[in-house]
């Protein structure tokens, strides 16, 4: 707890002390001036002055208005700044190269915080921070916290092996496509645990892999898996394109992002499973307001709520919520680790004993696919050269 905080706490007390005193006495405050007044019977500067607003920016690699990642965290911000007196504000499309500029421009504009909302900023992230230590970052995809950087992610392949569970339990044919975008949170344990998942309903199930990112190649991803036999298709992109092109081939797909009311909409959406960062952003919110804000860790996980797996939608087979319903408090207890036991790689070596668990650590940085990851198909995704924003838009 901070000094300015323990101070206002005290002048809270006094001041109810004083009007407790009026009131017990049944008499009222004074209008002539005192000490603590002044002379005019008004309140005294320090006292009068209000206090300062906190100001946070926001910067996001995806567009906040093309129903992406991007607008769904962007949402989430909207959300928290609803509960609170804090000001935030986004500048959206920034590339890795601008994302210097990014956060000049709303240092400029008076944010004393700036949220990096991408992992692919991770990197460029450690550099500025350092460069502006009288700045706070919140990192999304950062493990190790600094003195002026909040490190925060999420374990998202716990939401992958419940994908994983659901999509095999509605296929025909014992195979399951993913789409991935190469640029995501951790892809290889989400590709593994989703494989992980597989095999709970399917011993020799297969998990075939493509990656894709923007919306045409992701259109060749899901056209190369159904051509390969999948008949469910999870995604794990940035883009929400997956979902909408199975929506259109008559796919049935599980979607990564928060659909909300709009899920029953899509009558091959299986289910979601996305980050939900509201609660997150509220703490961070309100910490900043009574200045007890100090860089921390924090893991988001099926427990805290931050990992959100969506309900089953009509589209679904009979029993699928009973099976997620079953799984999700055995993972929140840790009862369900994934990665406990024999684990052997696509080459069929063993890489984790019977008798072993892979720490988190371990699992982030995992290089290796499990046994029933298909991983022969092309990568779609191709090479682009960044191009350089020379202006920002700053939005609220």
């Amino acid at each position: 707890m901070t000094a300015g905080w323990l101070k206002k706490i005290s002048a809270i007390l006094a001041l109810c002390m004083t009007i407790g005193c009026f009131s017990a006495c049944g008499g009222e405050a004074p209008t002539e001036g005192t000490a603590e007044t002044g002379e005019t019977g008004e309140a005294s500067t320090s006292e009068a002055e209000e206090k300062e607003v906190v100001k946070v920016g926001y910067i996001f690699m995806g567009d906040c208005d093309d129903e992406g990642t991007a607008a769904r965290d962007n949402i989430q911000r909207i959300a928290a700044c609803a509960h609170t007196d804090v000001k935030s504000y986004y500048i959206d499309n920034v590339t890795i190269t601008d994302f210097p500029k990014a956060v000049d421009k709303l240092v400029e504009y008076g944010c004393t915080y700036i949220v990096s909302a991408s992992p692919r900023f991770t990197n460029v992230l450690t550099d500025v921070a350092g460069k502006n230590m009288n700045i706070n970052f919140i990192s999304y995809g950062a493990r190790i916290r600094t003195v002026n950087v909040y490190a925060y992610t999420d374990q998202m392949y716990e939401g992958a092996y419940v994908a994983g569970m659901a999509a095999a339990y509605n296929s025909n044919n014992e195979k399951v496509g993913i789409v991935v975008d190469p640029e995501m949170l951790y892809t290889t344990p989400v590709i593994n645990a989703a494989a992980l998942g597989i095999q709970l309903v399917y011993t020799d199930g297969e998990l075939v892999t493509a990656f894709a990112s923007e919306d045409d190649e992701i259109h060749k991803a899901v056209d190369a898996l159904y051509k390969k036999g999948c008949d469910v298709i999870i995604s794990y992109t940035e883009s929400p394109e997956t979902v909408e092109y199975c929506e259109k081939k008559g796919i049935k797909v599980i979607g990564n992002h928060d659909y909300g009311a709009d899920t029953e909409n899509y009558d091959n959406l299986l289910l979601t499973v996305y980050p939900d960062h509201d609660s997150f952003y509220l703490a961070q919110f309100k910490q900043m307001d009574l200045e007890t804000w100090e860089p921390e860790t924090f893991v988001g996980t099926v427990a805290n709520g931050a990992v959100a797996v969506s309900a089953a939608q009509d589209c679904a087979k009979d029993g699928t919520q009973d099976i997620i319903n079953a799984l999700l408090p055995k993972l929140a207890t840790g009862d369900a680790y994934i990665f406990k036991g024999e684990l052997k790689n696509t080459s069929g070596n063993i890489m984790i004993q019977q008798s072993s668990m892979m720490d988190p650590a371990e699992v982030y940085a995992m290089s290796w696919y499990v046994l029933g990851v298909n991983n022969e198909l092309d990568v779609f995704v191709e090479q682009k050269t960044e191009l350089e924003i020379n202006d920002f838009e700053i939005v609220e």
